[in-house]
């Protein structure tokens, strides 16, 4: 769910483990066509939204060993940054996040382990509001807007219903350190039983 924490969980534990993270939000469609107002009432939380077949494509990919050159998103303009990319160098470890990572079956057959990140809705508006204000220059209009009228919606519709495809499923609300402790934890123990396969 959007607030849980992904972003930041994921980077953290990606770093300790000389990994490198991928962002579904980077990988949202760019409606070039439309004004600001309009790309301001889109629904980013709904599946469409998402270039899958790109997250797709960089996921075989890094797994294969080749770099990713990784769109890079204005989120303050709802766009893709246009000639630009993050070059991220293929290793041993890629955390793909997002609240749609679950979603879709032609990623889901990707992954060594899914993971789903929960925490109660009071929790999420909260981290959700302060990302929004501080990194996305969003008013608090538009955030209470898309909470209620995008956000949930399509937490209620998509999001809740594929964490019955989680490995482990986390609780959110304990402190960062703990959190990344226990997905560290929990990866180390994938590739352990992996390399005795």
């Amino acid at each position: 769910m959007s607030g849980t924490g992904k972003s930041t969980l994921a980077r953290e534990v990606a770093s300790a483990l000389n990994g490198h993270t991928l962002s579904m939000e980077k990988y949202s469609l760019s409606p070039n066509g439309l004004s600001f107002e309009q790309r301001e009432k889109l629904n980013y939380d709904e599946p469409e939204i998402i270039d899958v077949e790109l997250l797709e494509k960089h996921i075989v990919n890094y797994a294969n060993g080749d770099d990713v050159e990784a769109p890079i998103y204005d989120f303050a303009n709802h766009l893709r940054v246009t000639g630009q990319s993050e070059h991220i160098q293929a290793g041993s470890l890629l955390i793909v996040e997002g609240i749609l990572a679950l979603h879709f079956p032609e990623l889901r057959a990707h992954f060594d382990l899914s993971i789903y990140l929960e925490a109660p809705a009071d929790v999420c508006f909260h981290r959700r509001q302060v990302r929004d204000i501080t990194e996305r220059q969003r008013s608090l209009e538009l955030i209470r807007w898309q909470y209620e009228n995008t956000v949930m919606p399509a937490a209620r519709r998509y999001v809740l219903a594929s964490k019955r495809f989680a490995d482990i499923v986390m609780d959110c609300r304990p402190d960062v350190v703990s959190l990344e402790a226990q997905l560290k934890d929990a990866i180390l123990q994938r590739r352990a039983r992996a390399a005795v396969v």
